[in-house]
């Protein structure tokens, strides 16, 4: 048995398994941002469904009508918010589709649901709405307040 014709066999196949990994690991990257892609455009499809909607739930007054004109522009500024919106990810749907299809593929997600609500509550403030995490504040209280609270 030759013992160097073992070693440079074993190399080799080594070698062939990390390449073998790389491969797989960067086919498995390519498939996570399409999932990426995907559920974001399913999320901008899904809302632009909901804004068709909730414009079709508001009465005309018929005083300005743009007629079929005015339906073309509306369509196409539905479908652009709603492409912004998703690009945003501000809904968190996108994030929740794709941590499901991360899941199902045995990929573990990045994204964490803690973080999602943290970085909600971060841009909710961002946005300037009054901040939702109550304030802690030290109060210092005698004896006979302490008392008549039953603390002590």
């Amino acid at each position: 048995m030759d013992v160097k014709a073992t070693v440079l066999n074993s190399i080799e196949q080594s070698g062939t398994n990390k390449i073998d990994d790389i491969a797989s690991r960067s086919g498995r990257e390519k498939d996570v941002a399409k999932i990426k892609q995907l559920s974001r455009d399913f999320e901008s499809v899904f809302l632009e469904q909901m804004f068709r909607t909730m414009r079709s739930s508001v009465q005309k007054s018929g005083l300005v009508d743009g007629g079929n004109a005015e339906e073309i522009y509306t369509s196409m500024l539905d479908s652009e918010y709603a492409k912004q919106m998703a690009n945003q990810g501000n809904s968190g749907l996108s994030q929740m589709i794709e941590r499901q299809l991360l899941q199902t593929m045995g990929v573990k997600s990045e994204a964490s649901p803690a973080l999602s609500r943290k970085n909600a509550l971060h841009t909710y403030e961002r946005m300037g709405a009054s901040s939702l995490r109550p304030e802690r504040k030290e109060v210092t209280i005698n004896a006979g307040e302490a008392r008549k609270l039953g603390l002590k």
